[in-house]
């Protein structure tokens, strides 16, 4: 009888498991504020009023914490001006904004995380795509023990996206496996959860655009002692998936071999 050896890929999936042991289990209800981290660059009208209605479920689960949210304006040309700021102010309690000059989602995203102080952040999209259990249970792992939580897309995310977005997303994973040696391919989620451990490490990025994400996934899956997660999440009903140009391509692809090859 034969012996399947595990792949690479398996083996190191494998390896990460074996951190469980060593995960701790509070009460996520009692283990401190919550941070959420959004980058916002011309957003849709009636954003504010989601994010509002959003914002209030998730305080809704965690009634005995201080739930902030820090939104980093990445210099948006229009749709987030002096009124709309105003606005959000006003609509959701605890809220603080970044004025940046635009230079990208991932810049946007590291300015939003210098500033968390909390036990537990995560970061979405300004839009708040994935459900409130999916963010529940990113926030659930990060104040159990886990130091980033990778949001792993299901087939309601795939459903949503074009041709071109599919073939990408599927690229993505594929270029992942190959070429970065990291048993995690979803990298590209959109959301995640991260220990004041992590931040760290998310601040050590230097991709300004999109692929950042990718960056701090193969960063933290090369320190030493990281405690890493994937789950699986759900968008919520009624989000529409942006279109992505050709230039941003090829600038992504630039960017991906910048990580695969460390320059």
């Amino acid at each position: 009888m034969s012996t399947v050896r595990p792949s690479i890929r398996n083996s190191r999936r494998m390896d990460y498991a074996s951190n469980i042991d060593d995960i701790s289990k509070p009460d996520p209800q009692t283990t401190g504020d919550i941070d959420i981290v959004c980058p916002c660059y011309n957003p849709p009208e009636g954003f504010i009023q989601e994010l509002y209605r959003m914002i209030e479920l998730l305080r809704a689960l965690y009634p005995g914490r201080r739930m902030r949210l820090i939104v980093a304006n990445d210099g948006s040309a229009r749709g987030f001006g002096p009124e709309e700021q105003a606005e959000l102010l006003r609509s959701v309690s605890d809220t603080e904004i970044i004025d940046l000059p635009h230079r990208g989602k991932g810049a946007a995203i590291r300015a939003g995380i210098a500033r968390s102080t909390a036990p537990v952040t995560i970061y979405t999209d300004i839009d708040m795509p994935y459900t409130t259990e999916s963010m529940r249970s990113v926030i659930d792992n990060v104040a159990c023990g886990y130091d980033v939580v990778i949001a792993v897309r299901n087939s309601s995310y795939h459903s949503k996206l074009s041709l071109l977005r599919k073939l990408m997303s599927y690229g993505s994973k594929a270029l992942n496996r190959i070429f970065l040696n990291i048993p995690y391919t979803d990298t590209q989620g959109g959301l995640k959860g991260l220990s004041p451990k992590a931040r760290k490490t998310m601040l050590r990025t230097r991709i300004d655009d999109f692929l950042f994400d990718t960056e701090f996934v193969v960063l933290s899956a090369r320190e030493k002692g990281m405690k890493i997660k994937e789950i699986e999440t759900t968008l919520r009903d009624g989000v529409v998936m942006s279109s992505m140009s050709g230039r941003v391509l090829v600038r992504e692809l630039k960017n991906f071999f910048r990580i695969a090859f460390g320059l």
